[in-house]
C-alpha cells in the first residue's frame, strides 16, 4: 500500500507542473532527439502513443521515416495496429486515440523500438504511468516475443530522483527528453 501511496502522491505533483503553453517547444525539441538517436536511425518499425494533451506531441514523428504501429483495445488488451497516416484514427478505450480496425496488425516481433509516455521517469528507467498498467503490460508481451528497445518519452521536468515501482512495474531502456 505504501507504494501505491507513493505513486498517488508523484501523479499528483506531476500533473500540477505541467505547463500547456511550454508543450509546443518541448515536443519540438524531444522530436529532434528521438530522430537523432542511434535507436530510431537502426529501426524499421516503431510503436508509438498517440499523445493525450498532457504528454509530449509526437505526431511530427509518426508516419514519416519509419513503419509506425499504435496500440489498439482488442479483447481486453492491447495490440500494435500499424497506421500509414494520422487521418485514421478514432477514439478508442478510454478516449485515446488509436487506429481503426481496417488497420493491419502487426506482431510484437515487428516492433523494434517502442515509445513509451509517463508522468515520470527516474535516472533508472523506472516508469510512473497513469496506474492502469498498460504499457507494464505492452512492454511484458513486447519483450517476451524479441528483441526491442524501449524508449521513455517526457518533459525535462517529469524526470524526478526515484520513481516507487512494484513488482509488476516494466522499465524503459532509455529516457528521451526536452
Amino acid at each position: 500500500m505504501e507504494i501505491e501511496a507513493a505513486k498517488i502522491e508523484l501523479r499528483a505533483q506531476m500533473r500540477v507542473a505541467f505547463q500547456a503553453d511550454a508543450r509546443a517547444a518541448s515536443s519540438s525539441a524531444l522530436c529532434d532527439r528521438l530522430r537523432n538517436l542511434p535507436e530510431w536511425k537502426a529501426a524499421t518499425t516503431v510503436m508509438a502513443f498517440a499523445p493525450m494533451g498532457d504528454e509530449p506531441d509526437i505526431e511530427p514523428l509518426l508516419c514519416r521515416s519509419l513503419a509506425t504501429a499504435l496500440p489498439r483495445w482488442c479483447d481486453g488488451t492491447y495490440e500494435p495496429a500499424e497506421i500509414l497516416d494520422l487521418n485514421g484514427l478514432e477514439a478508442g478505450h478510454f478516449g485515446v486515440k488509436e487506429p481503426g480496425n481496417s488497420c493491419r496488425t502487426l506482431h510484437w516481433h515487428e516492433i523494434d523500438l517502442m515509445l513509451v509516455p509517463g508522468l515520470a521517469f527516474d535516472l533508472n528507467g523506472n516508469r510512473l504511468g497513469r496506474g492502469g498498467g498498460f504499457y507494464d503490460r505492452l512492454l511484458k508481451q513486447a519483450r517476451a516475443a524479441g528483441p526491442l528497445v524501449a524508449v521513455g518519452v517526457c518533459f525535462e521536468w517529469q524526470q524526478v530522483a526515484r520513481v516507487p515501482t512494484a513488482p509488476h512495474d516494466r522499465p524503459v531502456d532509455l529516457v528521451v527528453s526536452a
